[in-house]
């Protein structure tokens, strides 16, 4: 099995100083074998996305990566060559990085969580890469059509927060699973998930009602609306049909009122930088109608926000539970106790000295950084910062609305747990990635929603 890492088409040429010839020679030189190049199939990745809903319902989120991993390295394995292409060696990076860091474990329900961890992310790097050498099979078009149809699922599914807050799923996988993996409350909140996170501070009129499912915590759906809504608006356009750009508007009307319940400023949060990302970047580049649907689209859904009473929950949430200060303070001891171990951090998340709240939990960023050390965190925001950095051009539209959903991503990673999510970051990245570095890449042109295209 082989391994070369692509470089971008345009780099290439620039570089040729050499006769039509030469370069053909050069360009057989490297040309795979017809026996080793096979086709890999699309479906260990869509089985991912289209079969979100089973794998939630039978509690099988924290294995589905694990078990659709199998057979796409199967695939990559007798296909003989694996393609990488830049951006994507550091996220491999992270996932090898994470090995040394499992001598910091103290005990074995951390070994455990380690475990799944480790094998979740992996299942994400194996993904990537499946990814980038799908160029066939694994389009743009369907890849996009797969993470929109998970955002519509979990948009349905915050109403089961709303309509049945204290439901959840008990007929799962974890009625089979050993109680010593079932002692990690993480783990037990995975198997037997809930809808909706009911929490009655002490001082509120009345509980607070927050939609959560298909995840376990409130904030991992909002984080899953901040990072696949930009991707949603991004399949409508790529489609370039009414109906499409019809049926996501009715979807982003369809979650303001679970949006509303979650009382999530994250979720708003990160939502307003990706319109605002988008709103800019079509400003500067002149593109005038699209800017002026945005911004009259983007008013229609802050004023329904604002009518709803989106803006009084939050507040009325905010003077009885006050994380903002809680946060702080739990930043500032994570930071501390991560300089005790600066270089493999701690493997897992452990207890706090002066809060109820696990440290190393409030956040994908400081997450990493105290379970794995600041290697761990270098290798985490390069992978992220150093794709949004070579996917900047974002030639069209298109681009530029997944553009803005790994920004949103990266925004909302500071103060969000990501876990869950990182299968969808690393598909829209590694889409961009590929199209990028891919020459006469159908996606990667100019125009691509407006006349004719043009190959960039």
């Amino acid at each position: 099995m082989t391994v070369t890492v692509g470089t971008s088409g345009r780099a290439a040429a620039a570089d040729a100083g050499i006769g039509a010839a030469a370069r053909a020679g050069a360009h057989a030189a490297v040309r795979t074998p017809p026996e080793t190049r096979r086709e890999l199939p699309a479906w260990p990745i869509l089985v991912l996305l289209w079969g979100l809903p089973a794998w939630w319902a039978f509690g099988l989120l924290p294995f589905y990566l694990l078990i659709a991993s199998v057979p796409m390295l199967a695939y990559l394995i007798h296909r003989g060559r694996i393609e990488l292409v830049p951006g994507t060696i550091p996220w491999l990076a992270f996932v090898v990085w994470m090995l040394p860091c499992a001598l910091m474990l103290d005990s074995v329900g951390r070994v455990l969580g380690f475990g799944m961890r480790f094998a979740q992310f992996a299942g994400v790097a194996i993904a990537l890469v499946y990814l980038i050498n799908a160029r066939s099979s694994l389009t743009a078009r369907r890849v996009l059509a797969g993470l929109t149809f998970t955002w519509f699922f979990i948009i349905l599914a915050g109403y089961l927060g709303i309509l049945w807050p204290d439901g959840s799923l008990t007929f799962t996988v974890g009625r089979i699973l050993p109680g010593g993996i079932l002692d990690n409350e993480y783990v037990r909140d995975l198997v037997f998930p809930k809808f909706s996170e009911v929490q009655d501070p002490w001082g509120a009129d009345e509980p607070f009602v927050r939609p959560s499912a298909p995840f376990a915590y409130t904030n991992g759906w909002g984080a899953a609306l901040v990072i696949l809504t930009p991707t949603a608006v991004a399949w409508a356009l790529e489609r370039g049909t009414a109906r499409a750009l019809l049926l996501v508007l009715f979807g982003a009307a369809l979650a303001v009122p679970p949006a509303v319940a979650s009382s999530n400023r994250g979720l708003f949060i990160g939502v307003a930088v990706g319109l605002a990302y988008v709103v800019i970047r079509l400003l500067l580049r002149g593109k005038w109608l699209a800017f002026l649907w945005v911004c009259v689209l983007s008013s229609g859904v802050m004023f329904l926000l604002s009518i709803s009473g989106a803006l009084e929950a939050i507040i009325e949430r905010q003077e009885v539970v006050d994380t903002t200060q809680g946060r702080s303070l739990l930043y500032e001891e994570t930071f501390a106790r991560t300089l005790e171990s600066p270089i493999l951090g701690f493997g897992a998340p452990r207890p706090s000295l002066t809060s109820e709240i696990t440290i190393g939990t409030q956040g994908a960023l400081w997450n990493t950084m105290f379970c794995f050390g600041f290697v761990g965190l270098l290798l985490f925001a390069w992978f992220l910062l150093g794709g949004i950095a070579r996917t900047w051009s974002a030639p069209n539209t298109v681009t530029l609305w997944m553009h803005a959903a790994v920004i949103s991503g990266t925004v909302v990673s500071a103060f969000y747990g990501l876990d869950r999510h990182l299968l969808s970051i690393c598909l829209i990245l590694g889409l961009l990635l590929r199209e990028r570095y891919t020459p006469g890449s159908k996606l990667w042109v100019r125009q691509l929603d407006h006349g004719r295209p043009h190959a960039r």
